[in-house]
C-alpha cells in the first residue's frame, strides 16, 4: 500500500500556519486549566488503546508502507507507543517534575514563595521516522505546557503524527487547533527559518551532524532539546543465570527486547555481555538467545528489509565464518534461508554495535570492573542497559551504569517499555519544556535588599493586580531558573525494577 506525500507549505503559507497556531493557543489554551487538557488528551489516547477504533484500524493499515514493520509487530507496539500517555500518569508526571500541576495555570504559594511554571508559545517538533510514534512524547508535553505546536514529522513515517493530530481535534476541536502537522524534505533553508525564527522551543530527533545544523540556526533565546544517536546493550551477571531455569528465562526476555520494533530503536540491546564463571557460559547464552529469537520470529516475525542492511548483515554473517574457519573463538547462529535474525558469540569482549534488524552479538564479561574500560569509547552514546542479575545486585549495578553515562538500568524484557518518567538522555520530561517563575512570599512591602548600603534605602512594591497572561513574561517580580536543553550538566537517572 503507497503513501500519498502531502505537500510542503510555502514559506508565506508557513507563517500564516503558525500566525493562527498562535493566535489559537491565546483564545483556547492560556487560560484553559491543566486538567482540561489532561482529560482531553485521555480521551483520545483511550481511542488508540483500543483495537478496534478507526484510529487503529487506520494506523495498522497505513503503517505497513512507511515503517515496515510486520501486521503482527505493528498490532504488538502501537499499544506501547500509547500506554503511558493516560491522563493519570500524566497528571502524576506533572506533579513529580513541577512540584503541582496547578503551577501551570497560575502562581502557585509555597514555602518559598509564589511559583509558576510557563510552557513556549510556539513549540517546533522535528520528528525522527525510524520507529512509529517517535517524538509523540514531546508534542503531548508541550500541549499539557499550554504550547502551540508545529511538527514537522519525518519523511520517511508521515502517517502516526498525521493521524494523531486528526484524533486529537475529533475529540477537542480546540486543543486539536493548537497543534499541527506540516511535511517538507530536509534542507529547505527558507522554511525552517521560518519554523524556527518564530519558536520558543525546538525538539528535534536525528543524527547529530543534523542536531548541530539546527543548533546553529536558532537564535539565542531559543531554547533547544536534541536527541542524537544512542544505543544500549544487556548485560547478564553469573548470580542472574544461577537459578533454576534462569537460563530460558532471561534468553527468551532478551530476544524479545531485540525483536520489538526489528531492534530498530534506541532502547532496542545491540550486544549483550555475559560474566564468566558462572554455571552458564557466554557461548551457551548465545545458543540460548538464538533459539529465543527463532520462537520470537514466529509470534512477531521481522519486517521489510532496505537491501543495504541485508547486505551489512550478510557481511558481518561471512565475517563470523572466516574467523571460526581460521581458529578464532567465533560461533555463528543464523536464520535458515535469509536474515531473520542473527546471533554471534565473540570471544572478544570489545564493544560493537550491530547492523540491527535482530543481529546481536553476545561477549563474555571478565568482571563488573571491567566495564569502564570496555565502554569508555562509547560512553556519549549509551542509553539504557538491560540487565539479568540477583536482586542483590541491582542496586550496585544501576550505580554503576550510571557513572558510565547509562540514563535507564531495567530488567531485560522491558527495556522497550520505558515509564513515561523515564529521563531520556539524563533530561528531565516536562521539567525540560517549562520556564519556571518565583516572586515574593506576599506582595506587602519588602525592604530593599540595597538598604543601608549607600542607595537611600528604599520599599520595592509588587502590584497585587498585575497577573500572568500566559505570554512570554510574568507582571510581577520574577525570577528565571535555567532551563535544561542540550549540553546542559544536569541529568537523571533511573534503575526499573
Amino acid at each position: 500500500m503507497s503513501i500519498e506525500r502531502p505537500s510542503s507549505p510555502s514559506p508565506e503559507e508557513l507563517t500564516s500556519i503558525i500566525d493562527a497556531l498562535l493566535a489559537r493557543r491565546r483564545r483556547h489554551l492560556v487560560r484553559r486549566p491543566v486538567h482540561d487538557i489532561l482529560a482531553a488528551i485521555d480521551s483520545c489516547i483511550r481511542r488508540w488503546l483500543d483495537p478496534d477504533s478507526d484510529e487503529r484500524r487506520q494506523a495498522e493499515a497505513q503503517l505497513l508502507a512507511t515503517t515496515g514493520l510486520s501486521p503482527p509487530m505493528l498490532r504488538h507496539v502501537l499499544p506501547l507507543v500509547f500506554e503511558e500517555y493516560r491522563g493519570e500518569r500524566l497528571g502524576a508526571l506533572l506533579d513529580a517534575e513541577l512540584g503541582v500541576r496547578d503551577g501551570l495555570d497560575r502562581a502557585v504559594a509555597s514555602n518559598e514563595g509564589n511559583r509558576h511554571a510557563i510552557g513556549p508559545g510556539l513549540s517546533v517538533h522535528v520528528l525522527a521516522g525510524n520507529l512509529p510514534g517517535a517524538g509523540l512524547d514531546g508534542v503531548i508535553f508541550s500541549l499539557l505546557v499550554k504550547s502551540a505546536v508545529l511538527v514537522k514529522a519525518a519523511s520517511a513515517e508521515p502517517v502516526l503524527p498525521d493521524l494523531f493530530a486528526r484524533s486529537l481535534a475529533a475529540v477537542d476541536p480546540e486543543l486539536g487547533a493548537c497543534l499541527r502537522v506540516v511535511h517538507w524534505p530536509g534542507g529547505r533553508a527558507d522554511l525552517e527559518k521560518a519554523a524556527f525564527g518564530r519558536a520558543d522551543l525546538v525538539v528535534a530527533s536525528g543524527s547529530d551532524v543534523s542536531l548541530a545544523s539546527i543548533r546553529e540556526r536558532l537564535g539565542a533565546d531559543t531554547r533547544f532539546i536534541g536527541y542524537g544517536h544512542k544505543l544500549s546493550f544487556g548485560l547478564v551477571t553469573k548470580a542472574g543465570l544461577a537459578d533454576c531455569g534462569a537460563l530460558a528465562h532471561w534468553s527468551r526476555a532478551a530476544a524479545y527486547d531485540v525483536a520489538v520494533y526489528d531492534q530498530l530503536g534506541c532502547l532496542s540491546p545491540q550486544l549483550v555481555y555475559v560474566e564468566e564463571g558462572g554455571t552458564v557460559s557466554p557461548r551457551e547464552f548465545a545458543a540460548r538467545l538464538a533459539d529465543s529469537l527463532a520462537e520470537w520470529q514466529i509470534t512477531l516475525p521481522r519486517g521489510a528489509v532496505p537491501i543495504e542492511a541485508v547486505s551489512a548483515v550478510r557481511r558481518l554473517r561471512d565475517r563470523a565464518e572466516w574467523q571460526a574457519l581460521a581458529g578464532r573463538d567465533v560461533e555463528l547462529h543464523a536464520s535458515r534461508g535469509g536474515t531473520d535474525w542473527t546471533v554471534i558469540y565473540e570471544a572478544d569482549p570489545t564493544f560493537a554495535p550491530s547492523p540491527l534488524y535482530r543481529t546481536v552479538r553476545v561477549k563474555p564479561m571478565h568482571g563488573l570492573t571491567h566495564l569502564a574500560e570496555l565502554l569508555a569509547d562509547w560512553r556519549p552514546y549509551l542509553e539504557a542497559v538491560g540487565i539479568a542479575a540477583a536482586p542483590d545486585e541491582s542496586a550496585h549495578l544501576g550505580e554503576l551504569l550510571a557513572g558510565l553515562g547509562v540514563s535507564r538500568v531495567c530488567p531485560l524484557g522491558k527495556m522497550q517499555r520505558p515509564p513515561l518518567n523515564w529521563r531520556r538522555g539524563g533530561r528531565p520530561r516536562i521539567g525540560a519544556f517549562v520556564r519556571r517563575t518565583g516572586s515574593a512570599p506576599t506582595t506587602k512591602d519588602i525592604p530593599s535588599p540595597l538598604e543601608g548600603e549607600g542607595w537611600g534605602g528604599g520599599v520595592l512594591r509588587i502590584p497585587e493586580d498585575r497577573q500572568d497572561d500566559g505570554d512570554s513574561s510574568l507582571r510581577f517580580l520574577s525570577l528565571r531558573l535555567p532551563s535544561i536543553g542540550e549540553g546542559d550538566e544536569a541529568g537523571g537517572f533511573r534503575t526499573e525494577h
